[in-house]
């Protein structure tokens, strides 16, 4: 039988229908409406699973999740989905379990399963995009937390009075070592600005080009800081980073691993993500998978 994988993002929502072996044999992906996301997300699983059997949903998301209710309760570009019943409302319409979970989360759950951390037992996955996401396993389960917070590693505070971000405090992660952080750092240099220079220029341009190199090196020089916090604070056996800035090519990866283990006495054992944009619908889809075992487990 079936399951459904979602992955909710502020700009479009992606939907895959699994099989029994999880290979992905239906998929389909929409624009994020501003508002009755629910009830458009209802209509497109319904077409899509229209002759299907489905067993279960599960739901990928932006924003901070309450897994044990499974309700969003933050999330600031899906204002339509705070606190509203999500969970329920697809397990009234098509009465299967559902499970609802954080994206990084379901990012780190792929990788655990599938990816790069499928022969360690504890990780954090990373994912550097616009801003840092991230999830934490512990013997393969995912750790939520008290409130869902488990894992917000781009807000780690980098400099207590460092630049504002919008979570509303000062001096996060995310702010120094992200696609934004890199984004502000071109709007600061007008000469690369008026090229039209996105961040994945700067990788490109990283090996001949001083600006880009100085941009990048100070980047890289960020995202080591906070790699290195994780490695102190959880002591993994693995620190998977993902997401679209990771996936830029070029030699800047060979700096970030010198960097990390030179300002780190303690063996860091970074790798990049081995699955990139479906990486969260996939998860979503896992959660599901996950589920149904340790119910047939007890």
């Amino acid at each position: 039988m079936n399951v459904i994988g979602i992955d909710i993002g502020g700009t479009k929502i992606k939907f895959g229908l699994f099989d029994e072996e999880h290979q992905l044999s239906r998929h389909t992906e929409i624009p994020t409406p501003k508002k009755n996301i629910i009830g458009t997300m209802i209509e497109t699983i319904a077409t899509l699973t229209l002759g299907k059997e489905i067993r279960g949903i599960g739901v990928a998301s932006a924003g901070i999740v309450d897994f044990s209710k499974g309700m969003i309760t933050r999330a600031t570009n899906l204002p339509d989905l705070e606190h509203a019943p999500l969970s329920n409302r697809l397990k009234d319409r098509f009465h299967v379990p559902v499970y609802v979970d954080n994206d990084a989360n379901c990012a780190a759950l792929t990788e655990g399963i599938v990816g790069a951390a499928k022969e360690v037992n504890h990780y954090i996955c990373a994912t550097i995009g616009t801003g840092i996401g991230g999830g934490v396993v512990q013997h393969k389960q995912i750790i939520h937390g008290l409130n869902g917070y488990s894992g917000e590693v781009g807000h780690m505070t980098l400099y207590p009075d460092g630049m504002r971000c919008d979570c509303g405090k000062k001096g996060c992660w995310e702010r120094y070592a992200s696609g934004r952080a890199l984004e502000d750092a071109i709007h600061s240099q007008p000469s690369l600005s008026a090229k039209g220079y996105t961040p994945k220029d700067l990788f490109v341009h990283y090996p001949h080009d001083e600006q880009c190199k100085q941009i990048i090196d100070t980047f890289i020089h960020h995202l080591s800081i906070g790699i290195i916090n994780l490695q102190y604070t959880l002591d993994p056996e693995m620190i998977v980073l993902g997401g679209g800035v990771v996936n830029a090519t070029g030699p800047w990866w060979d700096s970030l691993i010198k960097e990390v283990n030179t300002a780190s006495p303690i063996k860091v054992n970074l790798q990049r993500a081995q699955w990139k944009n479906d990486a969260s619908m996939i998860g979503a889809a896992l959660l599901v998978k996950n589920a149904r075992e340790e119910t047939l487990e007890v």
